[in-house]
Formats: structure tokens, C-alpha cells, sequence
């Protein structure tokens, strides 16, 4: 390290902090905050291919709350449980603001998420500072912390854990800091201990570093000033309880009929449901045995060497191992132990009730935080050892593989396919009723009604609704790959009788009543051709089927949709299914005169010039009959409207 990024202190007693409290004004606060400026512009500018601009959606568990956030944040609404509401409101005005200078709707609640992140790499940056006293190993351990996965991708889609890193890290810089008169210390503890308590439980697993860092000196201010400090803690108490204040949220938005409201916060019954997480209540058990526990610890080492990459684990571990058997780093060391250790115990008794990524968001701070003070530790001593070279490698390799994965989930079109799909519903037919179960199609969805009104007219349900009454009120729909999670036999136990439709690409109608039609041509085993159109869409060809059971059905029959060359029977592409309605409607179940709308896309390929439909049964002796119903020229068919 160079003379002008070292602070050079003396060496402290057992009891001491690690540096006096007036450590941050040793270095040139100038060049400080250039570099931390620095690390801001390079992080954003790593960060910004990879942020969400578009609707959210997907199957990764990281992926499950993110289309909600877009939406509450847009229309003051209220979050899952526990609610989050200091989040959702500061959200709320955040987005608000933005959405006044023209900021898309999609983007800004990701830009609340980014102003958190930048705001807990500040404090990470400062508190470093003031433990290390070094510069350079400060900004280099701050730029490798934004680039743990789990940190990036809550920097770069809305969700709460980047608030959360602000919470840990605020409360762990007052526990380190020293210079800060003890009642003052308690009290600004109390105030953002509770705030973050409030904001996500989580923060709880503080309190025994907390108590590590504070009853000594409580302790001495106890003998020295009983009342005084039983009087401040007893406002610590009141504070930290006021933190939780801003709960009334909840209820408020609730009682004034928000469009978007999670659960039924406005009774006291329902507000303490979502309050208390009573929904995940089922998650709270403990492993079986020790080889339970076991298999926690490794599934959590797995996620920090996914986090930090064997490169930067490797040091960061030997670090925080470390720290506590030096004198001038036992406080911190022993303190950071105590952080490190409560969510490890978390981990390896509760894995999954949090995300275990974002639980171990607090292990990965500390173990960069351990680094830092030992690596400016070790510099100051060793001049030749220089960790400059194996930080950049790290960087390297963290940024190629939290790239790929960030990337791929906020680019990830679930979100932005169900909102086409929802769009392709009929509306010709009076009120049209979508249900998609809980999860990243349905807050899709719910955002193309309630925020950018695309799909105002459609009324959105949930799979808890009344689908029975709901279907005397209107057609009842949904998308094709609802049936992976609850299939035909979870429609009849709903309604009855149940016939399907699909009467637009990856849509699919529910009726209690089949449609039926006269006008077919028989292709095989009873069922018949009614109707076929093909048009041309950019990338492929879009048909339009109807199917008829022109006497009952003999056998389970499948449907091929080929792209076809002249020279050979061979499909260039093909769309084929193994029932109609997207597999998921088997013709044996079909009334007579019933008729099936369908619907198949198929990619284009060069040298294609017709297209064969038709159905097909597999005999017994694993042989395919094939039975062509229609061929159609490419050169007939026209663009589709």
C-alpha cells in the first residue's frame, strides 16, 4: 500500500475498538469520495444491461415476488406477508416521483431497489474506512461485495433485501463505532433495530453482536448514572416498538379500497395473519436429525461459494477465522463471529423458510468486511503482500457468472408472454374472467390491469376464488400452462362438469357446457376436422383449428402440425401435441357434437412450402398411425391481422 492511502495508528489494548472513533477524518475524505464515487459508476455501469426493465416473471424462487413489487409500487398498494410497508411506502413515493419525469413503470420500482443497494455500499464503504483506515482495500472490497450474486440481482430487480443490507450494516457501523456516547448509542440502535425488525424479522439475528458491542459500556453507564441510563433504555424500549408504526399502512390502504391489497389487512384478525407470516407457518420445522443439519450447512456453503466464487471465499473465510485470535481485531472479529454464526444457526435449523440467498446476504457482508480488516491489517505489516491481484481476478470471474445469472432472470419473458397471451382473450362474449393461481403470471397480469391498463377490462382471479359462481357470471379462462399445477381434475372438483376450448394462442376456455357443431369432417376414430385457418406472423405460421367429435371418440388421439419441404415427408419444424388444448383435453372425454377450438404455432424454416395437420394414435406394438386431415400451401396463406 502506498504512505498516502495507509492511516497508521497505534496499537490498541485488548478492550479497545479496533481504531479510535476520529479515523474516518484521517484519510483525505476528498480522495475517499471519489473512490467511492468510483465504485459507484463502475458498479452501475456492470449492473445496467442487466436491470429489470420489463414486467417480471418466472419460475426461479428469486423471481417469485418481484412482478408484486412492480405492481404495488405503482398503485400504493400492500405486499405479501409480513407487508413490508416501510419499503412499500418509501417505494411508493420513489416511484411516484420518477413516474412524473417519465421513468417507464416497469423500471422505476427497479431504480428504488438501486438507490438501496447504493446506499448500503456507502455505509459498508464508511464502516471498512473506519475499521481498516486504508483506501484502496475499502473501494476494492466494496466494488467485490456489489458483485456477489445475490447482492447484484437485489440491486437490479424490486424487492426488500437491499433495504435489509442497509438495516445490517447501519446497525453493525453502531456497534463499531465507538466515538458515539453511549445513551445516544442505544437510542439510535433502539430506532433502527426497530425500524428494521419491522421491516424484516431477519434483522433480529443482530442482537447478539448487539448486545456484545453495547452492555459493556451500558454496564459502566449503569454504575456511573443508574438512572439516567434505566431511563434510556427504557425510551430504547419505546423507540424501538415506534418502529413498527409504520404497520398502520396496511390497514389504511386496505380501508381506502387500493387496487392492489394482499390478504385483508383492514381486519384486525387479517391484519395479524399477514403481520405474523401466519401463511409460511407451515415452513417453520427443524431437520429431522443431524444429517438434516448436515445437509443445510452444505447447501449453505454452496450458496457463499456461489456468492464469492472459491476465490474470494477462500480468503474471506481465513479472515473471519482469524480476526478473533489477533488482540486489535478480537472486538471486531469476535463481533462479526457473532453476526456470521446467527445466521449460520438460522440456516442450518430453518433453511427454507427465507430465501436461504438472501439470508446469507448477511454472512456475505461480514465475510468482505473480515477480509478488509485483515487484508489492510496484513499490508501494513507485509509490504510485499498485495491482495490487488487476486481481488481483480475475483472481480473478473464474479462478474462473468453473476452476469449470466442476473441476466437471465430479469430477462426472463413469462411476465411479458402471459401478459400477450391475456390480451388474446375474447372480450366478444360479455365479462371475461382470467384465474391464474398465485405467482409471477398472475402479478403480470395483475400489472397490465392495474398499472398500465392494457388489459383493464379482463377481471383477474385467484385459484382460492369461487369459480363455480364465477362461471354463471361470465366466461371463464385461463393460460395453458395453469394445467401443470392444477389439471382437468382439479376443474371438475371446482365446477362440475368441464369442457375446454382454446380459442387464442395459449389461452383456454373453461365451461361447464361444450360447444357444439354439426359441420365436421370425420379424420379418425370419430373425431373431424370443423374449420382450419393459417396466417403468417413474424418468426412462424399461426393456426387456427376446430376439432368436432362427429360420434364418440374410440380412442385417445394425438395431434402432428408439420412444416413440410417439397422434397420430403420429413417436418422441417413441427408443433405437434398429444391431445388438443395443448395436451391437456383427451378426445375420449369429448360429447358428441362437441367441438374443440385449437391452437398451434409453428416455426418458420427455410425450404418450407405447405403444412400438414392431422391426428395419430401410438398401437400397441409401439408403431404410430397417422391420419393427415389437412394440407395447406404456403403460398396461400397471408399475414396475419
Amino acid at each position: 500500500m502506498s504512505p498516502s492511502s495507509q492511516v497508521r495508528r497505534p496499537a490498541a489494548r485488548n478492550d479497545q475498538p479496533l481504531v479510535k472513533a476520529d479515523a474516518l477524518s484521517r484519510p483525505n475524505l476528498r480522495r475517499a469520495a471519489l473512490l467511492l464515487l468510483g465504485v459507484y459508476a463502475l458498479s452501475l455501469t456492470i449492473y445496467a444491461p442487466t436491470m429489470l426493465r420489463q414486467v417480471g416473471g418466472g419460475e426461479n424462487p428469486y423471481m417469485d415476488d418481484v412482478g408484486e413489487a412492480q405492481v404495488t409500487l405503482n398503485v400504493w398498494g400492500t405486499l405479501h406477508h409480513s407487508g413490508y410497508p416501510l419499503w412499500t411506502i418509501s417505494g411508493n413515493l420513489f416511484v411516484s416521483a420518477l413516474r412524473a419525469l417519465g421513468v417507464a413503470s416497469e423500471f422505476a420500482p427497479t431504480l428504488h431497489s438501486t438507490l438501496w443497494h447504493v446506499v448500503a455500499l456507502g455505509i459498508f464503504f464508511a464502516l471498512l474506512l473506519h475499521l481498516s483506515g486504508d483506501l484502496i482495500v475499502t473501494a476494492a472490497c466494496t466494488f467485490l461485495l456489489g458483485l456477489a450474486r445475490t447482492i447484484w440481482f437485489h440491486a437490479v430487480v424490486p424487492e426488500v433485501y437491499s433495504l435489509n443490507t442497509v438495516f445490517q450494516l447501519s446497525l453493525i457501523a453502531l456497534a463499531v463505532w465507538r466515538g458515539i456516547p453511549i445513551y445516544r448509542r442505544l437510542m439510535l440502535l433502539a430506532l433502527i433495530g426497530g425500524l428494521g425488525v419491522a421491516h424484516h424479522r431477519l434483522i433480529a439475528l443482530l442482537i447478539p453482536a448487539l448486545l456484545y458491542a453495547v452492555l459493556p459500556e451500558a454496564w459502566q453507564a449503569l454504575k456511573a448514572q443508574p438512572r439516567r441510563t434505566i431511563l434510556t433504555a427504557l425510551a430504547a424500549l419505546a423507540t424501538g416498538a415506534a418502529g413498527f408504526l409504520p404497520y398502520v399502512y396496511l390497514p389504511l390502504r386496505a380501508q381506502a379500497g387500493a387496487a392492489w391489497v394482499y390478504g385483508d389487512p383492514s381486519t384486525w384478525q387479517g391484519f395479524w395473519h399477514e403481520f405474523t407470516g401466519a401463511e409460511a407457518a407451515f415452513l417453520f420445522r427443524l431437520p429431522a436429525d443431524l444429517s438434516g443439519v448436515l445437509e443445510n450447512i452444505n447447501s449453505t456453503l454452496r450458496i457463499l461459494l456461489a456468492e464469492l466464487s472459491p476465490i474470494g471465499l477462500v480468503p474471506c473465510a481465513a479472515a473471519l477465522v482469524a480476526l478473533p485470535c489477533f488482540r486489535r481485531s478480537r472486538r471486531v472479529g469476535t463481533l462479526l463471529w457473532l453476526v456470521f454464526g446467527a445466521h449460520l444457526l438460522w440456516l442450518s435449523a430453518l433453511h427454507r423458510v427465507v430465501m436461504p440467498e438472501a439470508v446469507a446476504m448477511g454472512m456475505v457482508v461480514v465475510l468482505m468486511l473480515a477480509l478488509g480488516v485483515a487484508w489492510s491489517w496484513l499490508g501494513a505489516r507485509v509490504r510485499y503482500i498485495s491482495g490487488l491481484p487476486l481481488a481483480a481476478l475475483n472481480a473478473v470471474v464474479l462478474i462473468a457468472t453473476s452476469t449470466e445469472f442476473v441476466t437471465a432472470l430479469t430477462r426472463d419473458p413469462i411476465g411479458v408472454e402471459a401478459i400477450a397471451a391475456a390480451r388474446r382473450i375474447p372480450r366478444a362474449e360479455g365479462q371475461a374472467i382470467l384465474m391464474l393461481p398465485w405467482g409471477p403470471r398472475h402479478t403480470a397480469v395483475a400489472f397490465s390491469i392495474y398499472v398500465t391498463g392494457e388489459n383493464a377490462d379482463l377481471r383477474l382471479v385467484k385459484h382460492t376464488a369461487d369459480l363455480a359462481a364465477l362461471s354463471r357470471e361470465g366466461a371463464l379462462y385461463t393460460l395453458r400452462d395453469t394445467f401443470y399445477r392444477f389439471p382437468l381434475e382439479w376443474w371438475r372438483a371446482q365446477l362440475g362438469a368441464v369442457h375446454l376450448s382454446a380459442p387464442a394462442l395459449g389461452v383456454v376456455q373453461i365451461s361447464t357446457l361444450p360447444q357444439r357443431t354439426s359441420d365436421a369432417l370425420e379424420v379418425t376414430g370419430g373425431v373431424g376436422l370443423a374449420s382450419l385457418r393459417a396466417c403468417r406472423a413474424e418468426g412462424g405460421y399461426l393456426l387456427d383449428v376446430a376439432w368436432a367429435a362427429v360420434r364418440k371418440p374410440e380412442r385417445d388421439l394425438s395431434v402432428f402440425v408439420h412444416l413440410l419441404s417439397a422434397e420430403s415427408p420429413v417436418p422441417l419444424t413441427q408443433a405437434d401435441s398429444r391431445a388438443p388444448v395443448y395436451g391437456w383435453y383427451p378426445t375420449t372425454l369429448w360429447e358428441v357434437g362437441e367441438q374443440v377450438r385449437d391452437h398451434y404455432w409453428l416455426p418458420m424454416a427455410a425450404n418450407g412450402t405447405r403444412i400438414a395437420l392431422g391426428l395419430y394414435w401410438q398401437r400397441e406394438d409401439g408403431a404410430f398411425e397417422s391420419f393427415e386431415a389437412r394440407q395447406i400451401a404456403l403460398s396461400e396463406v397471408r399475414p396475419c391481422e
